[in-house]
């Protein structure tokens, strides 16, 4: 556990990149929409509440501007990759034609240096609203992951200002299982719970798809031993090893492995 005090609407950030000067920093954004952004020096500072910094978006969520929304941001290269709150929410009119917008905010300059429209992630609905973007980083780019007519969409970014290098279509539908779909070591992952009427233990996978050359697996089912509650939140930093996510009103970490075997089966699985 790292932190019970704080909900579980946050979402803790490291950086993905490797570079030293970002090696221990850590960022939280407290909320699901927002504009105020909190940097910390280490972990064990963010544990202890004691706050380096903070960054103040322009508007703020429900009054347009460049507030954020979700929890499925990312950190690369100290900079803040996220998707900025609709302005069809914001000035409450028909959602259904909007283009999810991705945000890069540059901590150094503390200023915006780029945003995009996906051509294809639209704000339809995602669980029990309308769909969040959650982002991703792998092989130097910013990849985000969106929901066009109920099947997955991956837009590749390029990092530094968010163009558009690739589209992919996972032709794979959005099982509403409201758990979050992930990206680690160059393939995406769709997931669900195990016991689909059950709150508990633990998730599987229902599509790995490789981001490279294409190739999708729709018939592993390779089980992780995480509760299957509801969580938007949950963060892989493949630079870290670890698993970011909200158990039980707390904030924790796990260790995670990347490559070699996988459960099959969920006797392992401490449920």
């Amino acid at each position: 556990m790292i932190r019970d005090d704080l909900g579980t609407h946050g979402a803790l950030l490291r950086d993905h990149s490797f570079s030293p000067d970002n090696a221990d920093k850590v960022w939280y954004l407290p909320t699901p929409s927002g504009n105020t952004i909190e940097e910390y020096r280490t972990m064990g500072d963010f544990a202890a509440g004691n706050v380096l910094t903070t960054y103040r978006l322009p508007g703020s969520a429900g009054s347009g501007g460049m507030a954020w929304w979700g929890q499925g941001h990312v950190v690369y290269n100290n900079a803040l990759y996220f998707q900025r709150f609709p302005d069809c929410l914001s000035y409450r009119y028909d959602c259904s034609n909007e283009k999810a917008q991705i945000v890069r905010y540059d901590f150094s300059l503390r200023a915006f240096t780029a945003l995009q429209a996906l051509p294809t992630a639209q704000l339809s609905h995602w669980a029990a609203g309308p769909s969040y973007v959650y982002l991703a980083v792998d092989a130097g780019s910013v990849l985000a992951i969106g929901v066009s007519n109920d099947t997955f969409q991956l837009t590749k970014l390029n990092a530094n200002d968010l163009s558009v290098e690739e589209v992919i279509d996972t032709e794979f539908t959005d099982t509403s299982s409201n758990m979050p779909p992930f990206i680690a070591c160059g393939k995406f992952y769709s997931t669900l719970p195990y016991r689909i009427f059950q709150l508990g233990p633990p998730s599987q996978t229902n599509l790995t798809l490789d981001l490279t050359t294409k190739q999708k697996d729709t018939s592993t089912r390779a089980c992780y031993c995480l509760a299957s509650v509801g969580r938007r939140y949950f963060s892989i930093n493949s630079r870290e090893n670890k698993v970011y996510t909200v158990e039980s009103n707390a904030l924790v970490s796990y260790d995670v492995t990347f490559g070699g075997s996988y459960l099959s089966e969920t006797a392992t699985c401490d449920v």
